[in-house]
């Protein structure tokens, strides 16, 4: 099996910005009808419309303006869904797909793996191995991420980044692919496995 291909660029420029995929259902969420929208942006309704439809892509300008209402939306949802993780004592991290940045770890997550656990609020894709860099940085895999054909991934692997001082536990592990306005993270949580389980990528479940 040819090796997946990886890229170590981070995620977080304006090019991947996917109105089509995000901007309709922020909205919708929000209770924000598209005339509504148009007119905070300065826009007229069909510009939004052909954003939504993928039709026409906003302007560098426009995603910042749209950035920026979305976030502004999102970060109470966050910080209940950071609380929400961190309080749980089994093996749970949520991170932002730009540059596998953690957004969250649970309590038990920290006491297994301490080191990876600080990476929270920085990029933590050039420390991935194995399973998690071949999943997550194989650039296939990235784009059907960020357009929504994947919604859920499971593997088995000995470790998830490079860092020797914590444990390497093998474990099975779950992904799924959640929205925050413009933002995708992932939600994964880990479950010890014993010795005699394969490792590699067991499931990649396909949207649509």
């Amino acid at each position: 099996m040819p090796k997946p291909k990886v890229s170590l660029k981070p995620f977080s420029d304006d090019e991947h910005f996917d109105a089509s995929a995000s901007l309709r259902k922020w909205r919708r969420l929000n209770g924000i009808k598209q005339e509504d929208l148009a007119s905070r942006l300065g826009v007229s309704q069909s510009a939004v419309s052909f954003w939504e439809n993928g039709r026409e892509r906003p302007s560098a300008n426009n995603i910042r303006k749209l950035k920026g209402l979305m976030a502004h939306t999102v970060r109470d949802e966050l910080a209940i869904e950071r609380l929400f993780v961190e309080r749980q004592s089994g093996l749970r991290v949520l991170c932002d797909f730009d540059g596998i940045a953690l957004v969250a770890t649970s309590s038990g997550f920290k006491s297994l793996w301490p080191e990876t656990a600080q990476l929270e609020n920085r990029w933590a894709a050039h420390h991935l191995v194995d399973e998690a860099r071949d999943f997550l940085l194989d650039e296939d895999h990235a784009r059907s991420i960020r357009s929504g054909e994947i919604g859920l991934a499971s593997a088995v692997s000995h470790r998830i980044t490079d860092f020797q001082v914590d444990s390497a536990v093998k474990c099975r592990w779950h992904l799924c692919v959640r929205r925050y306005g413009y933002r995708t993270l992932l939600d994964v949580v880990f479950e010890p496995c014993g010795a005699e389980v394969e490792t590699g990528i067991t499931d990649i479940q396909y949207l649509g």
